[in-house]
């Protein structure tokens, strides 16, 4: 097939630290050419991939939002390609931006999105202020019958009305991430710092049940009035440590994997966090609020623990019966608990499980399904 594959402007293919979609797309894009596919893809010009490059942006523009607030930037990006798109490909797959849904027209060409954020009405991000959120979802409500890829099925109920043809989730290079049969004695955590990520609670538990944990973070500027105020203070009580962003793949698996646990306390309906496969590929379980796709993602009991968000908000009847905090609490305890023999195949269930379920040759294999349909 000729497939054309698009990426956002904001980070280069692959991503060299933070970015998430781009690893996705990274991921994707390589493994439909080692099937044999004749791919392009539209990134930036500073991207390397094993398929033929094409871009606007000679370089990155950065993952800030005072860029991202100008609309012209991604606008640019995006006509750029549909302009020149018409007849060239068998299927376009889109993971640049729902305002691509205005331009699909022009190619001529089948095209499915792939959607990689929260639609929910009452979803908090860096644009809350702007309204943006609503202004997706009426996009996405406008263009309704156009084929989607979900990344995981909670992330369909907050637009139902969509014409769904896939959910497919996320995946990693297994290689990549080294298995740690042992771990470590902290709990650890990767990502963005900001309030839907729930750092400052992952800090409660911390402080409570006096266990050391260790983040490695990207700071956004947006973010940094939430990190001055909820994580910054409380480096002095002990229990907290940060370390600076693990960009390298590498580098990142061996801080996952010396983790006790990872703590993935979210405030929202994440849609699909990589980190969590990413921890338990090197054996590390996760405990997590029942949250967006979670549930989907982590076996309860197996590997790692789930904890409904509140006494109102319940996902399931999951081993840990308190909720908020104090589910968080006793999840993270019976993990320290656990006899050496337990623990160590609760690592082995991890690695097991993401081998079965989340790797790239899947992720690839479904896609392909897919564009093969929409042709």
């Amino acid at each position: 097939m000729r497939i054309a594959v698009t990426a956002p402007p904001w980070i280069s293919i692959p991503p060299k630290g933070y970015g998430g979609i781009e690893r996705v797309v990274t991921n994707l894009v390589d493994g439909l050419v080692k099937k044999g596919h004749t791919v392009d893809l539209y990134a930036t010009g500073d991207s390397i991939t094993l398929a033929h490059l094409k871009f606007y942006y000679p370089s990155a523009l950065g993952n800030h939002i005072n860029i991202k607030l100008n609309p012209y930037y991604i606008l640019d990006h995006i006509y750029k390609f549909y302009s020149q798109a018409k007849g060239k490909y068998d299927v376009i797959h889109d993971n640049a931006s729902e305002i691509s849904l205005y331009f699909a027209d022009i190619a001529e060409t089948p095209c499915v999105y792939t959607l990689h954020g929260a639609y929910n009405s009452n979803v908090k991000d860096l644009f809350e202020q702007y309204g943006t959120v609503q202004s997706i979802r009426n996009t996405l409500l406008s263009f309704h019958d156009k084929p989607f890829v979900s990344i995981s099925n909670k992330q369909r109920e907050s637009l139902p009305e969509l014409n769904y043809v896939a959910t497919i989730y996320n995946s990693i290079i297994i290689s990549e991430f080294d298995f740690n049969e042992t771990g470590g004695n902290e709990m650890v955590w990767i990502g963005r710092i900001n309030y839907t990520k729930g750092v400052d609670l992952g800090i409660k538990v911390a402080e409570t049940i006096k266990k050391k944990f260790v983040i490695s973070s990207y700071i956004d500027s947006g973010d940094i009035p939430y990190y001055q105020k909820e994580i910054e203070p409380h480096f002095i009580q002990g229990f907290l440590s940060h370390i600076e962003e693990a960009k390298d793949i590498k580098i990142k698996s061996q801080f996952l994997g010396n983790g006790k646990l990872f703590l993935f306390p979210i405030r929202w309906d994440e849609p699909f966090g990589i980190v969590m496969i990413e921890a338990m590929a090197t054996g590390t379980p996760v405990v997590a609020f029942a949250r967006g796709s979670t549930p989907e993602v982590i076996k309860d009991g197996e590997t790692g623990f789930l904890v409904n968000f509140s006494d109102t908000e319940k996902r399931g009847n999951f081993i840990i019966k308190k909720t908020g905090i104090e589910g968080l609490c006793e999840a993270v305890n019976q993990i320290y608990s656990l006899p050496d023999k337990q623990y160590k195949q609760m690592r082995k269930n991890c690695r097991e499980h993401v081998k079965n379920n989340f790797t790239v040759e899947k992720m690839v294999d479904q896609y392909e399904e897919v564009y093969k349909k929409l042709i």
